[in-house]
């Protein structure tokens, strides 16, 4: 990643807020009958024209929206400064014309988060570095968004996608509740960690009222991601959880494992040993799992699976190859459910 693609990465992570009401991967109409739009007027190919006199052209699928692509002026050869964005009096209103504010404004309510995109984006279309680049173009991953800009003739293109891992990049795993009715499956992807608190949190207060309402195609996964520099019982419950899973009762001693947090004081194992027991589990093979760390090599490739895809904090939640913006809100990961089910 380019020092310049890092500088927007950044500012997306500082400003985009887990509370914000995203626009891409829901129903494409209530878009259309925002603010942005009144006045707009259509042409043939699909592409709207708005009041602000940028051109949109926007992606959907299922009646989803997938992406959008922002046709705005481009005034300056050089690149996008300042001087691009002049403001320029008509009446009481004031119009804004030039290539990057316009664009970086529609971009944040088609997003759905506003300022928090807008500004980073124009400060980013603004660096010397990326006003070079951008004839050849400039894309950037800023999960969850993919954001491609470029400047055609006297134009400033930026297309906006939602970001999507190709499920080729995913491990399987045997950490699964499977569907209800399995078959083509929607798969929802947790990468966790036993001693995060914010996953104890998304285990508890998210998953257990959401695993009773997924529609019937959906299968859930656990990926083991502990954080061992900040969390060093984490590694440890998370191979005492694989060797339950060598008795098939995996899923139960997670539950186990998030719902009494006395094992991380004192001896672990001690705790570790009566989850067990409190779950029928056979004492001598889950002791000997223990003390051989039986779990082990799962949970290293946990690990891997986790650096390849660029993770760096827990929980991480995947719908398909959508990454979950505010994993602790059951209503985006339902919306994100159904796009995944749109799209697949």
């Amino acid at each position: 990643m380019k020092p310049t693609k890092r500088f927007l990465a950044a500012l997306l992570g500082a400003l985009l807020l887990p509370s914000a009401h995203a626009q891409l991967g829901q129903p494409v109409g209530p878009l259309l009958q925002s603010p942005l739009f009144a006045e707009a007027k259509t042409q043939r190919g699909g592409i709207i024209t708005l009041k602000s006199g940028a051109s949109v052209v926007l992606s959907q699928r299922g009646g989803y929206l997938t992406g959008a692509t922002i046709v705005t002026p481009y005034t300056t050869p050089q690149g996008i400064s300042d001087r691009s964005d002049t403001a320029v009096a008509s009446g009481s209103t004031e119009q804004r014309v030039g290539g990057g504010l316009i664009a970086a404004q529609t971009a944040g309510v088609i997003t759905g988060f506003g300022e928090g995109l807008s500004s980073p984006l124009l400060q980013f279309l603004r660096q010397p570095d990326v006003m070079a680049q951008l004839p050849g173009g400039v894309t950037v991953d800023a999960p969850p968004f993919t954001i491609h800009a470029q400047v055609q003739g006297r134009a400033l293109v930026v297309k906006l996608s939602l970001s999507q891992v190709p499920a080729g990049q995913f491990a399987a795993t045997r950490n699964l509740r499977p569907a209800a009715k399995p078959g083509n499956d929607v798969v929802l992807r947790v990468y966790s960690d036993f001693q995060c608190p914010y996953c104890q949190k998304f285990e508890r207060e998210t998953l257990t009222g959401l695993l009773s309402t997924l529609p019937d195609d959906v299968r859930v996964e656990f990926h083991h991601f502990p954080l061992e520099q900040i969390h060093p019982q984490a590694r440890p419950a998370a191979e005492a959880s694989e060797c339950a899973a060598q008795q098939g009762r995996f899923w139960a001693y997670k539950d186990a494992l998030f719902s009494d947090p006395s094992w991380q004081q004192g001896n672990p194992n001690e705790t570790f040993l009566r989850l067990a027991g409190d779950l029928k589990l056979d004492p001598g093979k889950f002791k000997d799992c223990l003390a051989l760390r039986g779990g082990k090599a799962a949970v290293d490739a946990g690990l891997v699976e986790a650096q390849r895809l660029g993770l760096n904090a827990t929980p991480t939640v995947f719908v398909g190859g959508y990454r979950v913006v505010n994993p602790y809100d059951p209503a985006e990961l339902l919306r994100l459910i159904n796009l995944a089910r749109a799209t697949r």
